[in-house]
């Protein structure tokens, strides 16, 4: 399979598809994925800086201590993925369905949330105070940091 990226890099790895793809520790920068099937992939401490999943399903994908940092999410399907401790400073997560996925630890600073579905997601996250929330819909289960306010932040509750 070939991962291509907007630097003109095309980086060759095993396998049919990205589902279950195991692209662990891997330098993709800019790389191009947008409406793939990746449920389960995992991509841990995979530069993914630049990178584009716009509508995408990763669901259950994992991302821990992955660099997401201006990665493009946009309309992405990250149920239950795992974004635990990764760097998704000024990440677009715009319209992406965010049910159940962990963000305990990441750093989203500057990072769009814009319209997102965040029932039950675990939101215990780094500079979460710059991150934008206009219109992010969020329940009961869904975890925020002691103090954040999300409804001040543009976040709607749903019950």
């Amino acid at each position: 399979m070939k991962i291509v990226c907007q630097t003109g890099e095309v980086i060759e790895i095993e396998g049919v598809s990205f589902q279950n793809a195991r692209l662990d520790g891997l330098r993709l920068h800019r790389a191009i994925f947008e409406n793939q099937p990746m449920q389960s992939a995992s991509f841990v401490t995979t530069d993914l800086r630049g990178a584009l999943f716009c509508k995408s399903d990763l669901s259950g994908a994992n991302f821990e201590r992955a660099s997401l940092i201006t990665a493009f999410l946009m309309g992405a399907k990250l149920t239950s993925a795992n974004l635990k401790d990764c760097r998704a400073i000024g990440c677009q997560f715009s319209d992406a369905d965010l049910t159940g996925a962990n963000l305990e630890g990441a750093d989203v600073g500057n990072a769009s949330f814009e319209n997102a579905r965040l029932q039950g997601a675990n939101l215990l996250c780094h500079r979460i105070e710059s991150a934008s929330f206009k219109g992010a819909t969020f329940d009961m289960k869904t975890l925020w940091p002691s103090g954040f306010d999300p409804i001040t932040s543009g976040a709607v509750l749903e019950r």
